[in-house]
């Protein structure tokens, strides 16, 4: 059984009576089966870890380990200087881990490799015959080089070798020639590049950018893309070999372009965000793009902070704040791992740091979502607008903004496209809407498929990057078709199904399960009336959430709230033709309003 919206995950392998405390339902980061070279779990301790997360009742997800295991890779194959990834001047590719090992830095391999593509399905292999439930793909950004301007790369004999196949298959002789290709046998990609003036420096400049300007850039993405989404799938298949029915996740950062692999192989994704201190920031900005993405791809994520994320809270404890990442989460229908033990920082020659919770600090959130899992599980956000996603257009985003440091995979920050303004302009407002993915040769298109018929506002954004077939079926809207020129604009045009009264910071989230027109509607509450000084919220009174008639056109007979450590309390509601109207009682910082 693959990931629910109710599930408790534990980040990390922990004692029985940590996933008792919680109530867990699983395990996000299982560690891989390595040899003890660092006081790391060999075969014999990973077992030990799956048997008692099955003990206390828990799925366990083992992972298969695509950067940090980069020593593994130097005990398992001597010959692995093969695999590593190479830039243009056939240097190999030094990751960001600071240690050696064996006289080594920490290279990145290669995923089209055939010595390491061995070493990554004999990780999968003791990883499933340890016991685990659940895989999943870590540190999921492969061949690196040739997707990431960071590594210049990846110029390796393999890949030379496959993209010569891939030219000899996709190219027809006169594009040969117009390109000045020559003979296709003879063909060097890296010897073509540096014959027309490009060096390493240049090539890392301009690889990203999007329509392409390195000749044969664009076919060099598309055989590398090909083959990263098939080890994806062959992921998923070997996996199946030992069970049946594996779900697989990955870490992927889903929300860059050049991360979406091989969707329809995820079951889930495991994954890491950017969270900020409440003097930065109170209610999570990018978390909320990155939850909506997620809907748009019809799959849950498992989430937690990168590991810096947490270095501000061990530095000083304030658990209140962190309780808001994990209630937002879920409010929206994904899953926040109990932060119970955090790594948080390494520097060279300095032991690692770690943020450690208190008993008390979660658990109560934990408990409440086991304890009333009917109100998460087959729960969809409520939509009024559709806003279209250009995976063209982050693409374009991100050449264009090379030159600013982005680091690909390393960047867990969602890219400030507008479509991603959007998102967090209209949840400012409590407006509901959905995602809807307009895909490439990268992505699976839904736009073309989808019915625009429930949405009040079909809202494309300019310059669209979409192609002239998608901006055909968005005609379909109509004069509900609308371009984005801000949440104010669109809301008059719209109207707003969401109003509150006496309580300001309130965000409102309902939800309903789409199959069941006559289920019980949720609607999901978080207060982000914060203190940073003394870790507190402040209690919100006798204040009234209006839901209008068109979220919710069957009878109302009964509305109640539910609250972490509290009893459910039956709410003082009216609804007319027009509007809903709930009279919340006190809000502390989560809480659910079930209409039925």
């Amino acid at each position: 059984m693959a990931l629910k919206r109710s599930d408790v995950l534990i980040t990390r392998p922990c004692s029985m009576d940590v996933y008792r405390r919680y109530r867990a339902t699983g395990l996000g980061w299982g560690f891989l089966p390595e040899p003890d070279r660092r006081g790391l779990p060999p075969d014999e301790e990973m077992m030990r870890d799956v048997d008692e997360a099955h003990r206390c009742g828990a799925k366990f997800q083992g992972r298969v380990e695509l950067d940090a295991d980069w020593m593994g890779m130097i005990d398992y194959d001597s010959n692995f200087m093969e695999s590593t990834v190479r830039d243009l001047n056939d240097k190999p590719a030094v990751t960001w881990w600071t240690h050696t090992y064996k006289g080594h830095p920490s290279y990145h391999y290669c995923t089209n490799a055939p010595g390491y593509r061995h070493y990554l399905m004999y990780q999968l292999q003791r990883v499933m015959e340890a016991g685990t439930d659940w895989l999943m793909i870590d540190s999921a950004i492969p061949t690196i080089g040739a997707l990431n301007a960071r590594y210049g790369g990846c110029f390796c004999q393999h890949c030379l070798a496959g993209f010569r196949d891939f030219l000899k298959a996709d190219l027809a002789s006169e594009d040969s020639a117009a390109r000045q290709i020559g003979v296709l046998d003879d063909f060097n990609y890296r010897d073509f590049l540096l014959s027309r003036g490009y060096d390493d420096e240049r090539y890392r400049a301009e690889i990203l950018a999007f329509p392409a300007t390195i000749p044969l850039a664009r076919e060099f993405f598309a055989y590398q893309w090909a083959e990263v989404n098939s080890l994806f799938r062959e992921f998923k298949r070997y996996a199946q070999e030992f069970g049946e029915d594996v779900p697989m996740s990955s870490n992927s950062p889903y929300y860059w372009a050049e991360f979406i692999y091989a969707v329809d192989a995820h079951d889930f994704y495991t994954n890491e965000m950017q969270y900020r201190p409440p003097e930065e920031e109170i209610l999570p900005s990018e978390a909320i793009y990155t939850f909506k993405l997620a809907d748009a791809l019809n799959r849950l994520v498992a989430i937690t902070g990168v590991p810096r994320a947490f270095e501000p809270y061990r530095l000083r404890d304030r658990p209140g704040h962190i309780r808001l990442w994990i209630a937002q989460a879920y409010a929206h229908g994904h899953v926040f791992m109990a932060p119970d033990k955090m790594w948080t920082l390494r520097q060279p020659g300095e032991a690692d740091r770690w943020y450690h919770s208190k008993p008390g600090d979660y658990e109560a959130l934990y408990h409440f979502v086991r304890d009333h899992g009917e109100l998460l599980d087959d729960y969809e956000a409520v939509a009024s607008v559709a806003l279209i996603f250009s995976n063209n257009a982050v693409r374009r985003y991100l050449g264009e903004h090379l030159a600013s440091g982005h680091l690909g995979g390393q960047n867990r920050s969602a890219p400030k496209t507008g479509l991603a303004q959007a998102c967090l302009a209209l949840s400012a407002a409590n407006a509901t809407y959905r995602i809807i993915v307009a895909g490439d040769e990268w992505v699976e298109d839904a736009l073309l498929s989808a019915d625009l018929s429930p949405y009040r506002a079909v809202v494309r954004f300019e310059p669209s990057h979409l192609t002239a077939e998608q901006e055909e079926k968005l005609l379909e809207a109509g004069d509900r078709l609308i371009t984005w020129s801000g949440a104010d604009h669109l809301l008059q045009r719209v109207g707003q199904d969401i109003q509150v009264e006496r309580a300001r910071n309130v965000t409102v989230l309902p939800r309903e399960m789409p199959a069941e027109p006559e289920a019980p509607m949720v609607v999901h509450l978080l207060n982000s009336n914060y203190d940073p000084e003394t870790d507190q919220y402040e209690t919100l009174r006798q204040f009234t959430v209006s839901l209008s008639r068109r979220m919710r056109t069957g009878s109302v007979s009964q509305a109640t709230m539910y609250a972490p450590g509290r009893h459910a309390q039956p709410l003082e509601w009216r609804a007319d033709g027009q509007e809903i109207r709930l009279v919340v009682p006190e809000l502390d910082m989560w809480a659910i309003l079930k209409l039925e």
